[in-house]
């Protein structure tokens, strides 16, 4: 607040300033110049002094004041008409201030009134008591005055104002020296000076200013002496001040009036007398009438430009451009507004510079309607066109029309008017594209009275509920009615009418029926459209026949919940029930038992009668489930598929007896045959069931549902067809399986695995073949570890691939480097069921063996389990094709410890049977294990494939074999330590994960 007090200060210091030098020096001019007495120099400080004032420079004002009253004294002027002539000045300037508020003076002069105030804030209140103050100052000075000369002095001014220089005299000229000096510092305005610089040339306006001057001059001189020359001075004087203000402004013209004023005064001033040599009259009388006419001249201008100004602001009000031109001649007149509206910049228009600003597609149109409206075929056109407006094109309306006609009623000139109608062409094209929307829309759509009676609607609306449009309008449509028929329609209502009236929409499903009876589901929206007062004036009502939608919902939430084909809850749907269940046994105290069933050998169910007679079995059994279950008032059991064979109860009991009563009875219920071919016996399945009971076993419900699964693996172990209910042995025991995996993926992990190969031999020639791949453990402090010690534990996990992806991987490392060295062997490498079985297990061999540029498929040869082979024989068909398309051969280990039949062994694309090693054993001294062993070379030798005997000990097993037909075979009596890789390998400085699991041959 200090800051702007202290600029405040010095804005009025710089005014008092400024006023208190420019009335100095104007009474220092009037003196020493002019030689001028007391009143005049003070009329001129104190004009000054009143246009500072009007022009809102209080503190101009009275710097103006000051100086009319202390530099006349300094000039030596007699105090007391010095004195109450300023003092009556200053009143007075502050009385016209007052006066010009009242009467709302403008000093811009821009307005004729404030051109006639101007004289009347002069003339009549300042002149007047200039006059009274120096002729009361004078008396006072007289009375006063000390010394010989004051008296004189003041008798001589006394005797001034008394005789020579009249009341009235003393009046003109103060009020034309006031006036003059007034309107030049009102005039005094930057704007003026920019318009004079805009319309007059400078050269011609020096001309003009000086002939004024000179004409003063001559008026000056002549003065009473030759009244003729004098008055033709002023008329001479006259034309040239009005030529300057029309050509520059009222600045110039009050300036070079001001000018000549003083051209006047020092003209009269240089005669042998002085002024006493010329009238009072004739030197103030020129500038007086000068003056005045002046005036007149600016104030008639004002007054044209003030009703030009009205014209021109009447049409930017209305926003209208105008522009009217003569058809033969050049005469053209267009508004600020035309020009601001099409864009036109330059001096001279003409339509064409109109038509080259029109779009080209509306160009054409714009001069065929110009020609019609000039040829009098027309008197009036409108027409729609474009222009630009920046980088865009918006629309304007035009009209033509005929402003002036000859006698004979041909057009003589025209008149056109633009309106920009670019919002109004665009409300047009949203108007008309939402009436568009509105009957083409596939949503229904109603729009209601705040009394919900329908005003319109869409043909969807009618489509969708099937009722006519006639009908709905002017009625409450059934959608918005309160109190419909069906309760939960009802429901629907309360919900939507509250949710309206506190957030003034609603979007919801609301059942209705179709006028033919027919229920549906509609996606609704209402909204209130509130009116001018807030209040609601109209509703729209949007709907969408969502029936089909919510079918469909209803099949995917079932699917999503239920299983397809037994139609019993699914995994999902079992922990949200499981859950449940868990709450109401903490709520009513009852036990809840939770059971986990498995059907024993039902895939051998699936191969012998088909996948088809299976899922009948499965849909049978779900059956048996659901009426084994029981339900109360306040709970009931639940049934659950989580896919294949395996099924969930969630069975209540008071104890745990009844809890294992009852899951002895669905076992009995499980176990009684299924009849799923009507052509064969009925097939009898039992069941193995894992149970843990809530809260006795205090855990969540995935924790429940895998203690269950535990105690199910469990009950199959201890030979199926029963149940067993979870133990923390058993706990402890699957913990302990788990962390072994964990161990087992570890040892992948750190490279602690390594290949053994055990030769296959050409018995009869004593030739090596080829090398079977053996997988052992190096573990850190337990040395050495057989597979079967720790294959069987990943058997059905993914570590298992993983660990078949190793052993293929230096498998394939090894037969590089041997083949590299000159060997001419195969590496056969054994394939576990899970990892066969993996999608893209034929992809994955095919990027192992593109790792090294030698062909190695051919010497490869993949051995898998008869088992493995059988468990779906399509794919494992389909699989050992497409890797013999990569080169690869197959082998089929363990041949007759499985039950594949014939048609299987044909269908698999194998080029070796392998004879297991239990009937080699015992073939020497066992009958029927030497009928197996015959029977596999026999079949060997008929479907074309090589057969090798594994675990052969001796020479008399070898020598038997030859005789049988089997040439190639393998075992401690060929081989008795199987080859390590591990001192290449560390040479060669191969290491890392990857595996596969080799069985001992």
């Amino acid at each position: 607040m200090a800051s702007a007090a202290s600029l405040l200060n010095s804005h009025h210091a710089t005014q008092f300033a400024w006023g208190l030098i420019v009335a100095s020096a104007a009474v220092v001019l009037e003196h020493h110049l002019l030689r001028a007495g007391g009143l005049l120099p003070v009329a001129c400080a104190m004009g000054l002094a009143l246009a500072m004032a009007l022009r809102q420079l209080p503190a101009a004002a009275h710097g103006a004041s000051i100086a009319a009253g202390i530099v006349p004294l300094l000039l030596g002027l007699p105090a007391g008409a010095t004195a109450t002539t300023a003092l009556a000045g200053w009143a007075l300037v502050m009385l016209g201030t007052r006066l010009a508020q009242h009467i709302e003076f403008d000093p811009r002069l821009s307005r004729p009134r404030d051109a006639a105030a101007l004289p009347l804030l002069t003339c009549a209140a300042l002149a007047p008591m200039l006059v009274l103050g120096q002729s009361l100052g004078a008396r006072i000075d007289a009375a006063w005055g000390a010394g010989a000369e004051a008296a004189a002095a003041s008798a001589a001014l006394q005797g001034a104002v008394d005789g020579t220089w009249t009341g009235a005299q003393a009046g003109v000229t103060a009020a034309a020296w006031s006036t003059l000096s007034c309107l030049v510092a009102l005039a005094w305005r930057r704007e003026f000076h920019d318009a004079a610089a805009a319309k007059g040339h400078p050269g011609v306006d020096a001309l003009l200013a000086l002939g004024l001057g000179g004409c003063m001059v001559a008026a000056g001189l002549s003065g009473s002496s030759s009244p003729g020359l004098y008055a033709l001075s002023l008329l001479c004087a006259a034309p040239l001040l009005l030529a300057v203000l029309l050509r520059s402004s009222l600045t110039v013209a009050s300036l070079a009036l001001a000018g000549s004023t003083v051209v006047l005064a020092l003209a009269q001033a240089s005669l042998p007398d002085g002024p006493a040599a010329v009238a009072p009259s004739l030197l103030s009388a020129p500038v007086l009438v000068l003056l005045g006419l002046l005036l007149v001249a600016h104030a008639g201008r004002a007054a044209a430009v003030w009703r030009e100004n009205r014209w021109e602001w009447a049409l930017d009000g209305s926003r209208i451009g105008v522009a009217d031109w003569r058809l033969q001649g050049p005469e053209h007149f267009v508004s600020a507004n035309w020009r601001r509206l099409t864009g036109h910049e330059g001096g001279h228009w003409t339509p064409a510079h109109w038509l080259g600003r029109v779009h080209a597609d509306e160009r054409p149109l714009l001069e065929e309607a110009l020609a019609t409206v000039a040829s009098g075929a027309e008197g009036r056109r409108s027409l729609e066109l474009r222009m630009p407006a920046g980088e865009t094109w918006r629309w304007f309306e035009t009209t033509l029309l005929v402003l002036e006609r000859s006698v004979e009623g041909r057009p003589l000139r025209l008149l056109a008017t633009v309106i920009d109608v670019d919002d109004r062409h665009e409300a047009l094209q949203r108007q008309r594209l939402s009436a568009s929307l509105f009957l083409h829309l596939h949503e229904g759509l109603l729009i209601t009275d705040e009394y919900l009676r329908a005003l319109d609607l869409n043909p969807a609306y009618t489509q969708i509920l099937g009722v006519q449009r006639d009908e709905v309008l002017g009625t409450v449509p059934s959608l918005l009615r309160p109190n419909p028929p069906d309760p939960l329609a009802r429901q629907q209502r309360v919900a939507m009418w509250q949710s309206l009236h506190e957030q003034g929409s609603w979007r919801g499903e609301l059942l209705e029926r179709r006028r033919n009876g027919e229920l549906c589901t509609l996606q609704a929206t209402i909204t209130a459209v509130p009116g001018v007062r807030s209040d609601v004036k109209n509703h729209v009502l949007v709907i969408s026949d969502i029936t089909e939608q919510r079918v469909q919902r209803e099949r995917l939430e079932r699917q999503a919940h239920f299983d397809e084909l037994t139609r019993l809850p699914n995994r999902a749907r079992l922990s949200e029930l499981l859950g449940e269940a868990m709450l109401a046994a903490d709520r009513d105290g009852y036990l809840l038992t939770v059971c986990y069933l498995d059907l024993d050998h039902f895939k051998p169910v699936n191969d012998r009668f088909g996948h088809a007679a299976g899922d009948r079995l499965l849909a049978e059994l779900a059956g048996r489930l659901r009426s084994a279950l029981r339900t109360r008032e306040t709970w009931a059991d639940v049934a659950a598929r989580l896919g294949g064979d395996e099924f969930v109860l969630l069975l209540r009991a008071g104890t745990l007896e009844e809890a294992r009563l009852a899951v002895e009875r669905v076992l009995r219920v499980v176990a009684q045959p299924y009849l799923i071919d009507p052509s064969a016996e009925p097939v009898q399945v039992t069941a193995s069931m894992g149970a843990t009971v809530y809260p006795i076993d205090r855990s969540d419900a995935d924790t429940l549902l895998r203690h269950a699964d535990h105690a199910m693996y469990g009950a199959k172990q201890s030979g199926r067809n029963g149940y067993l209910f979870f133990d923390p042995e058993h706990r402890r025991r699957t913990e302990e399986r788990v962390m072994a995996i964990g161990r087992v993926q570890e040892a992948l992990d750190h490279a602690e695995f390594v290949l053994h190969y055990q030769p296959k031999v050409d018995m009869r020639g004593g030739r090596v073949l080829g090398l079977e791949a053996l997988i052992r453990w190096e573990h850190p402090q337990q040395g050495l570890i057989a597979p079967m010690q720790f294959l069987p534990l990943i058997e059905n996990t993914g570590l298992s691939a993983r660990v078949g992806d190793w052993a293929l991987a230096q498998a394939l490392e090894h037969l590089a480097a041997w083949r590299r060295g000159g060997l001419d062997i195969t590496v056969a490498v054994n394939i576990s069921a899970r990892h066969i079985q993996e999608p893209d297990f034929a992809l994955r061999l095919s990027e192992l063996l593109a790792r090294h540029p030698e062909a190695l498929a051919p010497h490869v040869e993949l051995e898998m389990l008869e088992t493995a082979a059988h468990a779906d024989i399509e794919a494992t068909s389909a699989l050992m094709a497409r890797c013999r398309a990569l080169g690869v051969r197959f082998a089929l280990d363990d041949f007759g410890t499985g039950y594949s039949t014939l048609t299987y062994l044909k269908r698999l694309p194998v080029e070796s049977l392998k004879i297991d090693r239990s009937f080699v054993h015992h073939m020497l001294d066992d009958a029927q294990d030497r009928a197996i062993v015959e029977g596999v070379i026999g079949l060997a030798r008929t479907f074309g494939c090589t057969v090798v005997a594994e675990g052969v000990e001796s020479p008399a097993q070898a020598r038997t074999l030859l005789e049988m037909g089997c040439e190639v075979g393998q075992g401690i009596g060929i081989a008795a330590q199987p080859i390590s890789s591990r001192v290449r390998r560390r040479r060669r400085g191969v290491a890392g994960p990857g595996a596969y699991p080799a069985r001992d041959g």
